[in-house]
């Protein structure tokens, strides 16, 4: 929350990475209640301290299931144009976001149950291919 963060309207990917913290945790014991209200204050206190900043300004969680970690940044579009490559929802809680984490037994690891073998030649057909897209938590900070 009082951490500098640099807005860049005309570099938002570079803005966004530039204000990238991580948080990695441990599925033993993780408690979702605590870490919900921590991303809702931080909403909230970042709300106030960008509320007379021109343009829009968002502040974003998500949880990296590759990299098993929570993730946050702040970025200056609104919550639907979050720089992501792939598909993304934006939700208004953090409970979809900390359910990914507590559902999550080992953070940070694929099991080799979970990968496939494919090759050049495979070449899906569009009824095969599965969109997937995961929950940001987004919080727009100004008006």
């Amino acid at each position: 929350m009082d951490e500098e963060l640099v807005l860049d309207r005309g570099h938002v990917n570079a803005e966004a990475r530039g204000n990238l913290m991580t948080f990695g945790f441990a599925s033993e014991g993780f408690d979702a209640g605590p870490v919900e209200q921590a991303l809702v204050a931080v909403g909230k206190r970042l709300g106030l301290r960008f509320a007379d900043v021109a343009g829009p300004v968002t502040f974003y969680a998500w949880y990296d299931e590759q990299a098993g970690q929570l993730r946050c940044s702040v970025a200056s579009v609104e919550p639907h144009n979050l720089p992501f490559g792939g598909g993304f929802r934006p939700v208004d809680s953090p409970v979809p976001v900390v359910a990914l984490m507590a559902a999550d037994p080992l953070p940070g690891v694929v099991p080799w149950t979970d990968l496939r073998e494919v090759s050049d030649e495979d070449d899906a057909s569009p009824d095969e291919q599965v969109e997937y897209t995961f929950p940001v938590f987004a919080v727009k900070l100004t008006r």
